[in-house]
């Protein structure tokens, strides 16, 4: 299988379906990561190419300890992606048309991030046109958990895997303790929906709303 994982900024990737991609990867499946802005605010005391720099290195570290295949970074606009939506479409065209996902994982639309929201409208508008059959889209969690979730994956075996991914973003673990939010919403989700140590959920983004 093709899999696609769109993220607005490095480190989404990892937190909100690290170890889905990790046990996507053990399968055998081509995983490819599309990075729509390259997170310049994460490091905003920062000139712009030397944060772009800086973050790219991490997510490219990252996605080898998760085993994709290759990562893509459109360098669209840090917070305002949603105002260049038609120019994230267009450069997220061709790697769709290459890749030819059957899965893609995108933040769920309901995420507070206005960057989180906008990947579904960017997906949209690529996928208008798109003459390869539709894929199956699921949302995942970073910022706002799901009130709802139709999906589950037992992460436990690779969760050493996905915490030592999200320590490849090093430069971004100074404000927040990613790891413990990660840890705990993985715990959280691990007892509740899959009766294990961690899981992540996901939420279907209906083909309808992204063709």
């Amino acid at each position: 299988m093709n899999v696609l994982v769109i993220a607005p900024h490095p480190d989404d990737e990892t937190i909100g379906c690290g170890g889905t991609l990790c046990r996507h990867a053990a399968k055998g499946d081509r995983v490819v990561a599309v990075f729509l802005t390259s997170g310049e605010l994460g490091l905003k005391h920062l000139p712009r190419e030397r944060a772009w720099a800086i973050r790219e290195r991490e997510a490219k570290v990252a996605a080898k300890i998760l085993g994709l295949a290759a990562v893509e970074f459109l360098r669209q606009p840090d917070w305002t992606v949603g105002d260049q939506a038609a120019e994230a479409a267009r450069a997220l065209c061709p790697i769709l048309k290459r890749e030819t996902p059957q899965l893609i994982y995108l933040p769920h639309p309901r995420d507070w991030h206005p960057d989180h929201r906008a990947a579904l409208t960017v997906l949209r508008a690529a996928l208008r046109n798109a003459e390869d059959p539709a894929p199956e889209l699921r949302g995942y969690e970073v910022w706002t958990p799901l009130s709802e979730h139709d999906h589950v994956e037992d992460i436990t075996a690779v969760m050493p895997r996905k915490l030592r991914a999200l320590r490849a973003h090093r430069s971004q673990l100074r404000e927040f303790n990613y790891e413990r939010a990660v840890r705990g919403l993985n715990q959280f989700r691990g007892e509740l929906a899959a009766k294990c140590r961690y899981a992540e959920v996901f939420q279907t983004v209906p083909l309808e709303a992204a063709r």
